[in-house]
């Protein structure tokens, strides 16, 4: 494999203390701490990977991770585009909603209780008959079970929309085409592998694009 629980534990050090760092910047810093919990979150996987129990709780925090990525990403947009402030209050309420939604949507927290969603082949991981995390061909893979996103709501075709789309009409929207070139770059690398393990990957890489962001968010500013 190439990634590793002690690589997860760096990654979650490195991003922590750089949202200490850089605190006067709050969107940067809550969003940097955000990351930083999902690297935490993939160190424990590692070291209780026979824990059903404990893995089943994990690997649910991780949706919920997932499901608020957009919000965050958006997050690290408007920082970039502060005299929009307004347009963005909009895109991030919107994105906070989502997640909301996306989270019932995991058995563990389906309260409304609709039917479960069908495999699309073998490398559908989002589709799983329990919520859980296993080793990969490179790194951790999740496993969820979830709704028919198909019949009730695509959550991660949403999901790329919120990343993506708002960004566009912004001062920031250089920034998403750099994100979804960087998206795109992992997603092919690691095409081999089930979503489950795509998804890992992609949350444990992010590292590379948001730190540099992050540090020379002054220097981008004055692109921008």
């Amino acid at each position: 494999m190439c990634f590793s629980q002690k690589q997860s534990y760096l990654h979650f050090i490195i991003l922590f203390i750089t949202s200490l760092y850089i605190k006067n910047k709050w969107q940067l810093s809550i969003s940097l701490f955000f990351l930083a919990l999902k690297d935490l979150i993939q160190g424990l996987s590692y070291y209780y990977i026979n824990n059903k129990q404990i893995l089943n709780i994990l690997t649910s925090l991780s949706w919920i991770h997932i499901t608020l990525q957009p919000f965050f990403v958006n997050l690290i947009y408007s920082y970039f585009d502060q005299k929009n402030i307004n347009y963005w209050n909009k895109i991030l309420l919107i994105s906070f909603l989502y997640a909301l939604y996306s989270i019932t949507m995991l058995n563990e927290f389906d309260i409304q209780n609709d039917p479960d969603c069908i495999k699309i082949n073998q490398y559908d991981d989002y589709c799983s008959t329990y919520t859980t995390s296993y080793i990969g061909k490179y790194h951790l893979g999740y496993k969820f079970s979830l709704d028919n996103r198909k019949n009730v709501f695509d959550v991660m075709k949403y999901y790329s929309i919120l990343s993506f789309i708002p960004c566009l009409f912004t001062k920031s929207k250089y920034i998403a085409i750099l994100w979804f070139i960087f998206v795109k770059l992992i997603m092919n690398k690691y095409h081999d592998v089930a979503t489950g393990e795509q998804s890992a990957i992609w949350c444990y890489l992010s590292i590379i694009f948001a730190l540099p962001i992050s540090l020379f968010s002054d220097k981008i500013k004055q692109f921008l």
